[in-house]
């Protein structure tokens, strides 16, 4: 078994990954507008067909606004919501979940810019399968064909998501390749994340019979500087592994993944994998956040009254460990407190 090369010329956005310890997420715009998405059982006062709601909090200095995500007034439950932000082209992107029964979901994505929403989008609709933990990221280049057979960055928005899936029979990370043109969108290009995996890299690993498989169930994805990249991290619950891949979409026929570690010029997936920490028995429930910082690697759980963490540093795991946190020192500040740790050593 490799080791995970946690060598990710990947920076994390501390503000995406401290907001997901609860139904809830944050992006904070380059001009200094915080934009929160939450999960709401819509007010009495409303006529709103849905369950649960998806309202956008937008504070802009002293003025704050809050509006609802349109397509999640209707019937069933809307949760699980997502944020990525555009700078050059001041939009925002919010990808979510729709459930009527509780037993299957949607996936459905909307963009919000200049004050008006654009109408919601399904990006996967395949009935019977239970869909969760869902991650967005955004890439602002892709790699085009040149006519000398090369390859050059070029501007292209593209959104790349991240979520578990559950068939009842079978479960595993999922990833879309979403590609933007003029602020709508234009393809959808779905995987099994376990197609960029090899052979090689898919070996079992056994574990305790306690071992705590939603360690695995929680897939995280983080921004390239380059902005033509992505690497993902995601979990394998068959054969108790922990992958990571580098995602570079390529730009020839079209947007798409290359098959194989030197299709589209060597921009191929570049797969690395690790064993699942055997003892891992932590009763975590809710969102994990996932931290990388050099050649560290973070799995973190926010409870009631602390927020416990496993680290993967020098070819080892970690037992787990725990802070303390409540209203004066929430989860946010305690994660915040990790990844400095992990950045000054």
């Amino acid at each position: 078994m490799k080791r995970l090369l946690v060598s990710f010329a990947l920076a994390f956005s501390a503000a995406a990954a401290f907001a997901q310890v609860a139904d809830r997420d944050v992006v904070v715009t380059p001009g200094g507008t915080i934009y929160t998405l939450e999960a709401q059982t819509p007010p009495p006062t409303t006529s709103m067909d849905a369950s649960q709601t998806l309202a956008l909090t937008v504070r802009n200095g002293d003025d704050v606004s809050l509006l609802y995500v349109p397509e999640s007034m209707s019937s069933g439950y809307h949760f699980g919501g997502v944020l990525a932000y555009d700078s050059d082209s001041n939009t925002l992107f919010v990808l979510w979940l729709h459930s009527n029964d509780g037993y299957s979901s949607e996936l459905l994505l909307a963009s919000y810019h200049g004050g008006k929403w654009q109408p919601a989008v399904s990006i996967d609709t395949e009935p019977y399968l239970s869909r969760s933990n869902l991650r967005l990221g955004i890439t602002r280049r892709v790699s085009q064909l040149q006519s000398d057979g090369s390859y050059a960055d070029v501007p292209a928005l593209l959104l790349h998501a991240v979520w578990w899936q559950d068939s009842g029979k079978t479960e595993e990370a999922r990833y879309a390749l979403l590609t933007i043109e003029k602020g709508a969108l234009t393809s959808i290009e779905p995987h099994s994340l376990e197609e960029f995996v090899t052979a090689t890299d898919d070996a079992y690993n056994k574990v305790d019979p306690t071992f705590n498989k939603e360690l695995l169930r929680h897939p995280a994805i983080v921004s390239s500087p380059m902005q033509s990249a992505v690497d993902v991290i995601f979990g394998d619950t068959r054969s108790n592994t922990i992958h990571g891949v580098t995602l570079h979409p390529i730009a020839d026929v079209r947007i798409h993944i290359p098959v194989g570690n030197t299709g589209g010029g060597g921009n191929g997936p570049k797969p690395r994998s690790l064993a699942a920490p055997p003892t891992f028995n932590a009763d975590w429930k809710g969102p994990i956040t996932v931290i990388e910082r050099s050649d560290r690697l973070v799995f973190a759980n926010a409870g009631e009254t602390s927020l416990s963490y496993i680290t993967y540093a020098n070819g080892a795991w970690t037992s787990v460990k725990s802070i303390a946190i409540d209203a004066r020192f929430p989860a946010e500040a305690a994660l915040a407190a990790i990844d400095k740790m992990l950045s000054t050593q």
